[in-house]
């Protein structure tokens, strides 16, 4: 029987995840997203959108997050056939859900060059929010695309991903994805102490 809801963020020495945490019999937390600083790269090499994808998988492959790089790649390719991942604003949301990501991930870059994705507002994209998600998650997919796009009509947090440092993406990246707290907002150490 479920009770309540809250968002709570997990902290460790490595990593910042965002969890669900159900009140059930079992007190269980249901993993949301992994977005250190480590999933960030500011200058993405590529001059097209599939130069871009290959990089985001590269990236992604480095951290140990899928199985395969190109398993990822051909991902990314088939659901920017379905529809563009094109925000707007030189944003792109490149995801994938599949088999292949073994844990759900976010990953953030910057290319050097603008990118044709013809996008929403028919413009290039230079800055890039990239989701992955294990197939058996698609909650986890619907959540983290509805809380970005939101945040992405505000013009605040499109500057800070497309001109901020390091420091200050990771840290409204973060923000965005622990928006959606409903009751209360739990800080919880590896050591699983309640602050």
């Amino acid at each position: 029987m479920c009770h309540f809801y809250c968002d709570i963020l997990f902290i460790n020495k490595e990593s910042v995840f965002l969890y669900d945490k159900f009140e059930n019999e079992r007190g269980g937390f249901i993993k949301m997203a992994m977005f250190t600083i480590n999933n960030m790269n500011m200058s993405l090499e590529g001059h097209t959108q599939a130069e871009i994808l290959v990089s985001l998988a590269e990236l992604a492959t480095s951290l140990n997050l899928v199985v395969d790089r190109d398993s990822l790649v051909k991902d990314y390719q088939e659901r920017e056939q379905e529809s563009t991942t094109g925000f707007g604003n030189g944003i792109a949301i490149p995801h994938a859900k599949s088999n292949n990501v073994k844990t759900a991930a976010i990953l953030f870059g910057r290319s050097t060059t603008d990118i044709e994705w013809q996008s929403l507002d028919g413009k290039p994209v230079n800055t890039f929010i990239s989701l992955l998600v294990p197939a058996n998650e698609g909650d986890v997919h619907l959540k983290l695309l509805a809380q970005l796009s939101r945040k992405l009509v505000h013009q605040d947090f499109v500057e800070i991903l497309k001109r901020g440092d390091t420091r200050e993406v990771l840290e409204i990246i973060n923000a965005s994805k622990n928006a959606s707290f409903t009751l209360k907002h739990c800080l919880v150490t590896s050591s699983s102490q309640v602050l």
